[in-house]
């Protein structure tokens, strides 16, 4: 649905202060799949975000939204916005209406929809991120901030992109709240079809959620695949600021200790990278071979 063809961006072009953000990069977001694109701070994710939906146009290069080219023109980059919606980190920043049910109400009016259909919108994305009734009807600025973190979020969803483009979506919030938002969004990307892009530093949340990661590295694509293929190239990972995911690393470490009592671990690999992969690799050795009782790995 979307691709960037040879695409670079430079910051301050012909100014003492010239910095090249994206170098050349090409790949595609497949259609209702979601997309995890990973990379250090000032690896570029950004800036491909913000590409995404034409809020910055390339350097060089094209980026086109079903073929077409998002930039050709100022009609066509104001179409991409309500295709492509795009959650910056942060977002309750983006927040200014006097109301929770106005603030998301926003992009719908500027949709030119009536009454009841942006009253249908406000209360399906209201539903998808968790917001009460009640909420609704309260100043954005009188909310927690996870609270105003969902009510951003709707104010995107409430447009019904093709696209859903979240920068760090779950930033600074607590276990229970990053679960919470990404679960909810990821059941709104089953529901609707959207395609969703997931770009974070956190290796867990890219590694649970997403069908295909982009891993990137000074403006470079590094990687790409499924998380399974991606997090195998851990030394490059490493090389280049990124961590493996916590359990990925604890499953190394066990499969060397098993190694070490002569216990066969060729499952025990980077392609354990989430809780319940563990659990399911670690089932075999767990068992003795008569099938009493539990054998534990010391």
């Amino acid at each position: 649905m979307i691709e960037f063809s040879d695409v670079s961006y430079v910051y301050g072009k012909h100014t003492p202060f010239e910095r090249v953000a994206v170098n050349n990069i090409s790949f595609k977001i497949e259609d209702g799949l979601v997309t995890g694109i990973i990379g250090h701070t000032g690896s570029g994710k950004s800036t491909v975000a913000q590409m995404m939906n034409a809020l910055i146009a390339p350097t060089s290069g094209k980026v086109l939204l079903n073929g077409a080219d998002i930039n050709s023109s100022r009609t066509e980059s104001y179409k991409t916005r309500f295709k492509v919606g795009l959650v910056f980190q942060y977002p309750e920043y983006q927040l200014f209406e006097e109301t929770v049910e106005k603030d998301i109400a926003y992009g719908p009016s500027n949709m030119g929809l009536d009454d009841n259909g942006i009253k249908e919108r406000v209360e399906m994305a209201a539903e998808f991120v968790g917001l009460s009734k009640q909420v609704l009807k309260s100043s954005p600025f009188e909310l927690s901030g996870g609270q105003k973190r969902r009510v951003a979020i709707a104010g995107v969803i409430a447009m019904q992109p093709e696209v859903l483009v979240l920068d760090e979506p779950a930033a600074g919030l607590d276990p229970r709240g990053r679960s919470e938002i990404l679960g909810r969004l990821t059941k709104y990307r089953k529901t609707s079809g959207t395609s969703l892009v997931l770009i974070s530093h956190s290796m867990e949340d890219v590694a649970e959620y997403s069908d295909r990661i982009i891993a990137m590295n000074d403006g470079r694509i590094l990687c790409s695949g499924t998380p399974a293929q991606v997090f195998s190239h851990h030394e490059e990972l490493k090389n280049s600021g990124l961590a493996l995911p916590q359990i990925t690393n604890i499953m190394l470490k066990v499969k060397e200790k098993c190694e070490k009592q002569g216990i066969n671990t060729d499952f025990l690999d980077s392609s354990v990278f989430t809780v319940e992969d563990a659990y399911n690799a670690l089932l075999p050795i767990l068992r003795t071979s008569d099938g009493k009782g539990d054998s534990y790995v010391k």
